[in-house]
C-alpha cells in the first residue's frame, strides 16, 4: 500500500502514544558492527526470532561478543569465517553456543536447518560475488548484496536488511516486533516491504534516521512481550 498522508498520521500518532516523537529520548540504535563482515553476518543471522540481549549478559549479542573474543585475528573477512568454521559445522554451532535452526531453512538444505549453515551458506553465496569484506559493500552495491543473501535458504527479507545495518547503511529490520507496532497502530497487517517504507517515511517526518526508529520500535514492543510473559 501507499504511505498516503493518513496513513503516516496514524504512525506518527501511535509514535507519540508509545516512544514519543524526539528521538532523543529513544532507546539509541547500539551502532553495529561497522568494518566487521564477520560479525555483521553472524549477528543478522543468530538474532532472527532470538533472544538478542538480556539484563543478565545472556542472548544472541552476549554469543557474538564471547564468539569475537576467540577469533584471534584483526581483519575480518568472510573467507577467514569460512575457514573457521569448515565443514564441520555442528561443531562450530556448539563453539559459538548456539545450535538453533532457522525457522525458514529446511532440513535438506546444505549442512542441515541450523543457523550456522545458514551463516555459513551466505558467506559462501557473498564470496563467490566478490564480496568479502566490509569495505566491499557500498551504497552501489548493497541492492546486489541484499540479493545474494535473499537467495540463501533460511535467510529473509528482515536479516538481509539487518545485515547491512549493522554495517552501518541507515536502514529498516520489518522484524515481527516492527510489524505488530504497525498492526496495532493501522489495526492491519503490514508485509515486510510496505512496512519497512512506512517506518522510512515516518522517520523522516520525525527528522531521524530509519534505523534508529526502527530500533526504538523494536525495544519497545520486545520490553511489551517480557512484561507480558
Amino acid at each position: 500500500m501507499s504511505e498516503s498522508s493518513q496513513d503516516i498520521t496514524k504512525i506518527l500518532a501511535h509514535i507519540a502514544e508509545t516512544i514519543g516523537t524526539n528521538p532523543e529520548s529513544w532507546v539509541q540504535w547500539p551502532g553495529g558492527w561497522p568494518g566487521d563482515i564477520e560479525s555483521a553476518l553472524v549477528d543478522a543471522v543468530f538474532s532472527a526470532r532470538a533472544v538478542y540481549k538480556t539484563k543478565d549478559g545472556r542472548g544472541i549479542y552476549a554469543r557474538v561478543v564471547a564468539w569475537q573474543a576467540t577469533r584471534g585475528r584483526q581483519a575480518y573477512s568472510l573467507p577467514a569465517l569460512l575457514a573457521e568454521i569448515g565443514s564441520d559445522v555442528d561443531g562450530w554451532a556448539k563453539r559459538f553456543g548456539n545450535r538453533q535452526h532457522s525457522p525458514r531453512r529446511p532440513a535438506s538444505a546444505p549442512f542441515g536447518p541450523m543457523k550456522a549453515a545458514t551463516v555459513r551458506e551466505a558467506a559462501e553465496a557473498l564470496a563467490r560475488h566478490d564480496v568479502t569484506t566490509a569495505r566491499q559493500i557500498s551504497a552501489s552495491t548493497a541492492d546486489d548484496v541484499w540479493k545474494v543473501l535473499l537467495s540463501v535458504p533460511g535467510l529473509g527479507y528482515a536479516t538481509a536488511n539487518y545485515f547491512l545495518m549493522l554495517l552501518g547503511a541507515p536502514g529498516v529490520k520489518p522484524d515481527r516486533m516492527v510489524k505488530r507496532f504497525l498492526a496495532d497502530a493501522y489495526g492491519h497487517k503490514y508485509g515486510d516491504a510496505e512496512a519497512e517504507r512506512v517506518i522510512r517515511a515516518a522517520a523522516e517526518q520525525l527528522g531521524a534516521q530509519p534505523h534508529e526508529l526502527d530500533h526504538a520500535i523494536w525495544s519497545f514492543e520486545s520490553l511489551k512481550a517480557r512484561v507480558a510473559r
